[in-house]
């Protein structure tokens, strides 16, 4: 997968997308998914604390009621509100600029 999935070091299989969570008014935002999800279906979630700025693009408006969206693209931006970060699926794509960010994995 492109762009900064490799930072998360999930390893090289894909992810899923179960649900994306809006919190505190919008200041925080909870990405949850899944890794290996033709497998071991490992949860894990991207936290982005003091947002700032959340952008919400559907682009296959067909899709909207399936229960997971393929992970395609992720870039991390940068904390402190420098850089937005970018999660691109096969149904939305999702910006956000964000104060920090923090990987929660379930293992």
């Amino acid at each position: 997968m492109p762009d900064d999935y490799h930072l998360l070091k999930l390893g090289g299989l894909t992810s899923l997308i179960t649900s994306v969570n809006v919190s505190l008014w919008g200041n925080e935002v909870s990405v949850e998914c899944v890794y290996d999800p033709t497998e071991d279906r490992l949860p894990y979630v991207l936290v982005f604390q003091d947002c700032h700025d959340i952008r919400w693009s559907v682009h296959d408006s067909e899709e909207v009621h399936e229960l997971e969206a393929d992970l395609i693209g992720f870039s991390i931006g940068a904390e402190s509100h420098k850089k937005a970060a970018v999660i691109t699926t096969d149904i939305f794509e999702l910006s956000i600029i964000y104060g920090s960010f923090v990987l929660q994995k379930n293992r």
